[in-house]
């Protein structure tokens, strides 16, 4: 059964989760990343790890970045290796962040490879207990779908997604119908998208482009102090467009209050059926009874939606700013 997600006010567990984005091209991915830290300070989630699809060096120090303004320098934070994962050099944002912020990581290849600190924390994790959310490319799900024993287990990847992950939720995908003309998390690394689908073993839950590419906030950022390096990634990419306003899509932040919450009042489920997709990731939802797959239907006024998540993405991190801290 899909998680319905808990009314406010209701005891919960935080959810265990790791997070896998491309953190490359696109602004949104850094207010994801921000928010899934304002909800675990608030006790909803666990951040297990976060680890990037992206090639490009200065993706896996903009997350340390982010980690490291929320007070959690210490988070595991991977990178694909070997030739793995996407490569793009137009970021508006990433080099400045990296500069101008204080983190850990000098590049990418300063960070570990990231099947192996997916291998480790389910190793690690209880049986059943954790989520997986891609807000990027699928490159690392396959690798680890094709891992074998290890020093670190003696199960291969597709035993320890079987034994120990809940759910993967995936942003991406157009529905019901996807043309592969605009899915950029399916499209730039075709092949491990395709794989991973059709390989993996659990519960997929898509939070399709259709639900966040309408919902668009970000303005309310410019209120949030100058040593806030989301505020500073949103400020770089949309005044790269120069539209007078930092309002911007949600695909990625839609995804996160899916992952921690749940459907709750937010969503309803087209479920029991499968994306049919082709080598060049093109699809078609079809319905089949007993398949494990799902796509989120928008249920709450976009408005209203976008104001929820806008609060959580300029809430200031828990304590000092790991800048004042240090200080």
């Amino acid at each position: 059964m899909y998680n319905q997600g808990l009314k406010e006010g209701a005891e919960m567990k935080p959810v265990q989760l790791i997070l896998d984005t491309d953190m490359l091209t696109d602004c949104d991915d850094t207010a994801a990343l921000g928010m899934l830290h304002a909800m675990a300070d608030a006790g909803e989630v666990d951040i297990l790890a976060t680890v990037v699809s992206s090639r490009y060096p200065m993706s896996a120090p903009v997350v340390d970045v982010i980690n490291t303004y929320y007070n959690r320098p210490e988070l595991p934070v991977g990178a694909p290796k070997n030739g793995a994962g996407a490569f793009r050099d137009d970021s508006s944002f990433l080099d400045k962040l990296a500069a101008e912020f204080p983190h850990r990581l000098a590049s990418n290849e300063e960070a570990p490879d990231a099947v192996e600190v997916y291998r480790r924390v389910l190793e690690q994790a209880e049986s059943g207990s954790v989520k997986i959310l891609t807000i990027g490319y699928m490159s690392n799900l396959e690798n680890l779908l094709k891992s074998g024993p290890d020093a670190i287990s003696p199960l291969r990847g597709l035993e320890l997604i079987e034994r120990k992950v809940s759910e993967w939720v995936c942003m991406g995908g157009n529905f019901p119908v996807d043309v592969a003309k605009d899915n950029v998390n399916f499209t730039r690394d075709a092949s491990a998208a395709v794989y991973t689908i059709r390989n993996w073993p659990g519960r997929i839950t898509f939070a399709g482009r259709e639900i966040g590419h309408n919902i668009k906030v970000g303005e309310a950022l410019r209120q949030t102090p100058d040593d806030n390096p989301v505020r500073r990634a949103y400020q770089l990419h949309r005044d790269r467009f120069d539209l007078g306003h930092w309002n911007h899509h949600t695909a990625d932040p839609s995804a996160v209050l899916y992952a921690v919450r749940g459907l709750w009042d937010y969503w309803e489920l087209e479920a029991d059926g499968y994306i049919d997709i082709q080598d060049d990731c093109s699809f078609v939802w079809r319905k089949k009874p007993g398949r494990n797959q799902g796509y989120l239907l928008q249920k709450m006024d976009r408005a209203e939606m976008g104001a929820i998540m806008e609060e959580l993405i300029v809430r200031p991190p828990a304590g000092k700013p790991y800048r004042e801290a240090i200080n």
